[in-house]
């Protein structure tokens, strides 16, 4: 009788857990999300001419050519340079006075990807 009661009360829950339709808001969300969309304002920066500020202090400018979920790909006077987001500490676009060309100008000294320092 014990066996029978538990079967029962469990088939009760697994209907009612079907019946129950998922969160409304969960579930619009989950439909206005891109597959590679992070979060984050880096739709509205990608493809302009900003100035990144780094935790060296160290300044560059450029295009945003791409971005992912933590890295920038950046053109800087026609070489690209990949910066982690977790090494930046303020983005801002800038207008360009030289329409033909989108690259930037490097601002500070350059650093490498592996942290060292160019001349």
């Amino acid at each position: 009788m014990v066996g029978e009661m538990n079967k029962s009360h469990r088939a009760k829950a697994l209907s009612n857990q079907q019946k129950q339709p998922g969160h409304p808001l969960r579930q619009q969300r989950t439909q206005e999300r891109r597959p590679n969309d992070h979060g984050g304002f880096d739709g509205s920066i990608l493809g302009t001419n900003c100035r990144f500020k780094l935790a060296n202090g160290e300044t560059l400018q450029g295009l945003v050519s791409a971005v992912s979920k933590y890295w920038y790909l950046i053109n800087v006077d026609g070489q690209i340079m990949i910066v982690n987001k977790a090494y930046v500490v303020s983005i801002m676009p800038v207008q360009n006075q030289n329409k033909k060309d989108d690259a930037g100008t490097l601002v500070g000294t350059s650093v490498s990807p592996y942290g060292e320092k160019k001349a």
